[in-house]
């Protein structure tokens, strides 16, 4: 139909005349009626917004009372183009949604109290459904451009964003790996005099904290690359078995520095489809937080088979015998720049989140397990078939 909206036909092809007619006897007892509620129910409506709200009802109230009467499609349309323009209005005036909504709840009360008094028992049912469906369709389609209006503030927003993390990164890395040249021409310089010994410590320790800043950028970076589906999904065959090797043995010389021992434990023959590239990066930062805050015991990495029904997929897993985390920090566990309790270590709060974004490209699930003082073990669920679109 030319509403393109199939739940609209009674509207859009049933002429309602006695509902139109109470609708615009009532109009000048609905609006001042529906101001005194909005400024009871919403206390932080300002004297601007209740203007605002009295310029926009009579519209609404008519272009309802319009849709009511004619029973065309194109008055439907028009009280539907109206309804938009009202949660655009409010879009602008700052409300939230819900104060959006509260609106016309109250509307629709208020409305159908006024009418139902005109008409008495002329208020049939086929009539009562004509007009919640009115009364529904401008709050639909008011919610709806209310939304979209706030999407497109939040994609702008975070496209400058992401423009200047961008920007801002470049520049610092640029200016950082200028200073880590001059800083390690200088400990060169200073090593060769054993009295400037303490000199050199202390130009390691500020080389460390440069390296620390230059990873917590490619991290930024990087989530925010994965945030955006920029990664490409490069689909293979992946031996789990050499992967997850790797991966340990790029982790082996911080564990043993710690005293801590890394066992592997996947089948022979262990492979599945998916993307190399993005698996070793979950691996890399579940391993790192085992290793950085375990402080003995072993790190399990381990594979094995689900092999439940027509389910072939994989489960990866680290587990560690860390500190463990608080039952309270692990709703938010994979959140950007949320950190539990970190145990003097550093970090800028991305790492888990980077595994997250990473596993759902691959079409596969996060998952946590972890009991305070005894350890966590971090799985990640793949699929037992190659995501056919991300």
């Amino acid at each position: 139909m030319s509403t393109e909206d199939l739940t609209l036909d009674l509207l859009a092809h049933h002429p309602f005349p006695q509902l139109a007619a109470a609708l615009r006897a009532r109009a000048d007892f609905i609006i001042p009626e529906w101001e005194i509620a909005v400024r009871r129910t919403l206390p932080a409506a300002d004297e601007l917004t209740l203007q605002q709200l009295r310029n926009s009802l009579p519209s609404i109230l008519k272009e309802i009372a319009a849709a009511l009467a004619s029973g065309k499609p194109h008055a439907t349309r028009e009280l539907i183009e109206g309804s938009k323009s009202h949660g655009v209005t409010r879009f602008h005036e700052h409300y939230n949604i819900r104060e959006l909504v509260v609106e016309y709840r109250l509307l629709r009360r208020i409305v159908i109290e006024q009418i139902s008094e005109a008409l008495g028992d002329g208020l049939d049912a086929r009539s009562n459904v004509a007009l919640n469906m009115a009364i529904d369709t401008a709050l639909q389609v008011g919610v709806v451009a209310f939304t979209d209006h706030l999407r497109q503030r939040i994609r702008a927003s975070t496209d400058t964003q992401s423009k200047y993390l961008s920007f801002l990164s470049h520049d610092l890395r640029n200016h950082l790996n200028h200073a880590m040249l001059h800083l390690q021409l200088l400990a060169a310089r200073l090593s060769q005099a054993p009295e400037y010994a303490k000199s050199v410590e202390d130009i390691e320790s500020i080389k460390r904290a440069i390296l620390q800043t230059t990873s917590g950028m490619d991290q930024l970076l990087q989530a925010e690359q994965l945030r955006q589906d920029c990664a490409p999904i490069n689909l293979q065959l992946v031996d789990l078995k050499l992967l997850l090797s790797e991966v340990a043995k790029q982790s082996r010389h911080d564990a043993q520095a710690k005293g801590l021992r890394l066992d592997v434990d996947v089948p022979e023959g262990a492979e599945t489809m998916s993307d190399e590239g993005l698996l070793t990066l979950v691996l890399q930062n579940l391993l790192g937080n085992a290793v950085k805050y375990s402080s003995s015991g072993m790190i399990r990495i381990a594979a094995r088979n689900k092999s439940k029904g027509n389910d072939t997929g994989w489960i990866l897993s680290v587990s560690d015998h860390g500190p463990g985390i608080a039952p309270e920090n692990l709703n938010n566990l994979f959140d950007a720049f949320k950190r539990g309790e970190t145990y003097g270590k550093p970090g800028v709060g991305l790492g888990l989140t980077i595994a997250a974004q990473a596993a759902r490209l691959l079409g596969g699930e996060l998952e946590v397990e972890s009991k305070i003082n005894a350890g966590s073990t971090f799985r990640l669920v793949l699929p037992s078939y190659a995501p056919s679109s991300v």
